[in-house]
């Protein structure tokens, strides 16, 4: 049989204190002295004691919850957004709710509509596209939001990025300066703004090399996307020697085309790509590429949404751009006629 859970009055009752100095014990424990606090504090364990959260919710108007909403669970670069949030959320007292949308913008206003209905306090959004519907919504509801990856000129909210245009123009430089001369793009959804900034990136950099690209191709971030990609560029008689892709699911696709159609990576193609494993995870990682720094920019955009929380920031949207780190690795050499 279930037993009843303890109440307040019960814990006061108890520890021979007013139910007002339990409450403080809870929320303000240095107003009260030592002594009686770890008294409260025993029978607080003793009674396995819960606070009632709707109780104080009522009272404050404040949940103390934050969601986190990502595209793909899947990816490692959202792995790091987790645990920076929720650590980020931890120190200010708040608990963080999470779910993902599957990268469907139908699925993200789904869950931001059931998100809003709970009465979190707040929301970090890694979100599908930059169109500004999502974030629009939530700021009708009342609710602060921050948004993590990606520009968003249709809103006046608060966005930690990186500028993925330019660094895909690093990245692309570098195969260039290997000696590379016919280089392909595998990128994400043409809908998708991260997409689109490598995407641009890539043939700004051929561009001012006086090439074009020997192909140009869209599909999903993931790795069968990238394989099919990959199988349609390797397979004709126009192959390239480079491809850049714009993820690394992407890269691990193309990688396992190019192994099916007997070609080897770097000797016959290199491949580099974004959001490659970080040095500090994986011992010797494969691809060279961008890193993005995944956990410091969950953490700005929870600052930043804990800090409108708090009242301690109220005028508009600010945007935080960090820099990307470029690692090169064994995915790249020479174009072979150059080796």
């Amino acid at each position: 049989m279930r037993g009843t859970m303890a109440t307040i009055r019960d814990v006061a009752d108890r520890a021979g204190v007013a139910p007002m100095t339990v409450s403080r014990v809870l929320n303000n424990p240095d107003s009260v002295s030592p002594k009686t606090r770890s008294r409260v504090e025993a029978v607080i364990a003793e009674l396995k004691y819960v606070p009632n959260m709707i109780g104080q919710t009522l009272r404050t108007n404040r949940t103390m919850v934050i969601a986190l909403v990502v595209a793909d669970i899947s990816n490692p670069f959202a792995i790091q957004q987790i645990r920076s949030v929720g650590d980020t959320a931890r120190r200010d007292g708040y608990t963080v709710l999470f779910t993902h949308t599957e990268a469907s913008e139908e699925n993200e206003l789904t869950q931001l509509r059931a998100l809003v209905q709970r009465r979190v306090d707040g929301i970090v959004l890694a979100p599908v596209t930059n169109r500004p519907d999502s974030v629009d919504f939530v700021q009708g509801q009342g609710l602060p939001i921050s948004v993590i990856g990606y520009p968003m000129p249709g809103n006046d909210v608060d966005v930690v990025r990186c500028d993925t245009g330019t660094a895909s123009r690093q990245l692309t430089d570098y195969l260039l300066g290997l000696g590379h001369k016919r280089l392909a793009m595998l990128s994400g959804p043409s809908e998708i703004v991260s997409a689109l900034e490598r995407t641009d990136g890539f043939i700004s950099a051929l561009r001012g090399a006086g090439l074009s690209p020997v192909a140009l191709r869209n599909a999903p971030f993931t790795v069968e996307g990238g394989y099919q990609m990959a199988l349609s560029v390797l397979g004709g008689h126009d192959r390239p020697s480079a491809m850049v892709t714009a993820n690394n699911f992407i890269a691990i696709g193309a990688a396992k085309a190019a192994r099916e159609l007997g070609m080897r990576v770097p000797e016959d193609v290199s491949i580099a790509t974004f959001d490659n494993a970080r040095s500090d995870s994986v011992l010797d990682p494969f691809f060279t590429g961008i890193i993005q720094p995944a956990a410091e920019m969950a953490e700005l955009a929870t600052g930043m949404l804990l800090g409108r929380l708090a009242g301690d920031e109220d005028g508009p949207g600010r945007e935080i751009i960090l820099p990307t780190r470029f690692e090169v690795h064994d995915s790249t050499a020479p174009p072979p006629a150059a080796n």
